[in-house]
């Protein structure tokens, strides 16, 4: 999540937001922790949903982890939603380990400006 801080170039018009099943109080003590390893501060919010009302609605929560501290372990999910409110692309991966690089996320947002992607459905 660390290397999210330079996805976004200055002043671009695009909002970027972390979702997790941790509390506030925990997103926070993650902010600090990033921020102090001098590359720079989270430049993005953390969003809590605790109670995985987001995570449920996206179909994310992870079966294998169903009993975790009653909420679950959400599986790693990038959305890119345009100026609609229309999902325009997503990544889903069952694994953890398998996340989008900024410059495959890059690529969709340059993309978009110049409406060169087509909608994708969860998990592609």
């Amino acid at each position: 999540m660390a290397e999210l801080r330079s996805l976004l170039k200055p002043d671009e018009a695009v909002r970027l937001y972390a979702i997790s099943t941790d509390s506030l109080a925990e997103n926070k003590k993650l902010a600090e922790k990033i921020g102090a390893d001098g590359k720079g501060v989270v430049t993005f919010a953390l969003l809590s949903d605790p109670e995985s009302l987001v995570v449920d609605a996206y179909g994310l929560r992870d079966p294998m982890y169903q009993k975790l501290a009653g909420r679950g372990i959400p599986y790693p999910a990038v959305y890119i939603i345009d100026k609609t409110g229309r999902v325009a692309w997503s990544k889903l991966d069952k694994s953890y380990t398998n996340r989008p690089t900024n410059k495959e996320i890059r690529d969709v947002l340059d993309a978009l400006k110049d409406r060169r992607v087509q909608p994708a459905r969860a998990g592609q």
